[in-house]
């Protein structure tokens, strides 16, 4: 690995602007980067599903043993444009008017130099597959369009935490409801009765919706309360919306059912009716502890001077989406610091190490460079562990079901 390389490659990712729903530009520079390093370059045109004017970028390198996916993203939050980097002692940092875009620029950064190093030093290596996803930070939603069709890899690793030598291996499952109630309008001063409140139905289920931590395994959140209208007229119509994230199905389903009775109550108490769309944003992750991927990761941290540890996290990734069809995946921390604000940093000695594993996961024997398995028709015969098989199932099961909607009436069984 060069270590000046690698920080000016970071240095010469972060000028070029990809905020969500403009990346192009940047799309088009690893485009060309992968190309000139040898990969076989696919583009993935999901940018009218996102809303951007940018695509995903697929890139496969042929090798010996058992394929892996590296994964991240290429937009950023905004003020992501006119970044200018101040490096002092070690660390950069953003000059206070922008962020710097080290999410996810950092594990862009560290892919690249890492296939660089395998070009220029024509070391022996796994096959390395590659997906750079556009809209992250919109919802996931390059990584919810992608081709995993194209894909032979079983284990992958998004590059997208904060902590260098983190390994989330635990996410939640995330569904986006927002809740529409109608009533009837009528003059508040003088027939104010012959009016069916639909800001005070909406305003009471709300009452009775928990937020926050509201069990040990799930986070819930109201937002977004409307009622338009003027201040003598019956409000006719009032929304809002909220999410709820939690590491068990069960549970996640139990709070869904919780909510809409407090909605349907509230109806029948105002004598509203109520509409509820439902968009499932992702699914569970989970990858065991135990898992080759999490045990080889830890012995390279260890190699490299960083002391690994397994978290679960409530935000989101990429890797949700991957898991979901049928890819062990779990995301490490490149060392990024107070991401989506002005005072984003990242210490240089961490996107070195960042890039160091990436060269560790690619080119050592006990990572997986050895075929387990023959190789069968287009792509490898490796096992997927139990739980990737349950979300495949999954997932093929409720494929392109991510939008419900439905509409209760108060007299509703």
């Amino acid at each position: 690995m060069n270590k000046q390389r690698l920080l000016d490659r970071f240095l010469r990712y972060i000028n070029c602007p990809s905020e969500s729903g403009s990346e192009r530009s940047f799309c088009e520079l690893i485009e060309q980067e992968l190309s000139a390093l040898g990969l076989e370059v696919k583009r993935g045109e999901v940018g009218e599903k996102c809303g951007s004017n940018g695509f995903n970028l697929y890139a496969f390198l042929p090798g010996d043993g058992e394929p892996l996916l590296l994964s991240a993203h290429l937009d950023t939050v905004s003020p992501g444009v006119g970044i200018r980097p101040v490096i002092e002692d070690g660390v950069i940092r953003s000059s206070g008017d922008t962020i710097l875009g080290a999410d996810d620029k950092s594990g862009v950064a560290a892919i690249l130099e890492a296939l660089e190093t395998l070009h220029e030093g024509g070391l022996a290596h796994r096959p390395v597959e590659v997906l750079f996803s556009i809209c992250e930070e919109l919802g996931l939603l390059g990584a919810k369009y992608a081709d995993y069709s194209l894909f032979h890899s079983k284990q992958a690793i998004v590059f997208d935490s904060s902590a260098n030598g983190a390994v989330v291996n635990r996410s939640p499952a995330n569904v986006v409801l927002h809740i529409a109630f109608q009533g009837k309008s009528a003059h508040a001063g003088v027939a104010p009765e012959q009016g069916i409140h639909a800001l005070k139905a909406a305003a009471e289920a709300v009452s009775h919706i928990p937020c926050g931590h509201v069990d040990e395994l799930t986070v819930m959140n109201v937002a977004n309360f409307l009622a338009p209208g003027k201040t003598n007229v019956v409000p006719a119509q009032a929304s809002f919306d909220m999410e709820i994230r939690s590491f068990e199905e069960e549970t996640l389903q139990k709070h869904l059912r919780e909510t809409e009775q407090a909605v349907k109550d509230a109806c029948e108490k105002f004598g509203t009716q109520y509409t509820l769309s439902l968009d499932r944003h992702s699914d569970v992750l989970y990858v065991p502890e135990d898992c080759k991927l999490v045990t080889d990761l830890f012995e390279v941290y260890r190699r490299l001077g960083a002391e690994p540890f397994c978290k679960s996290t409530y935000g989101g990734c990429d890797a949700t989406w991957l898991f979901a069809n049928g890819i062990d995946a779990v995301n490490v921390g490149t060392g990024m610091t107070n991401a989506h604000s002005t005072s984003e940093l990242i210490a240089v000695s961490d996107l070195e190490r960042t890039a160091s594993l990436v060269v560790e996961m690619l080119t050592r024997p006990d990572c997986g460079w050895f075929l387990r398995e023959p190789v069968m028709g287009k792509g490898f015969a490796f096992e997927i562990s139990a739980y990737a098989q349950k979300a495949l199932r999954r997932n093929k099961t409720n494929e392109k079901k991510t939008d419900v909607s439905r509409t209760r009436c108060v007299d509703d069984d």
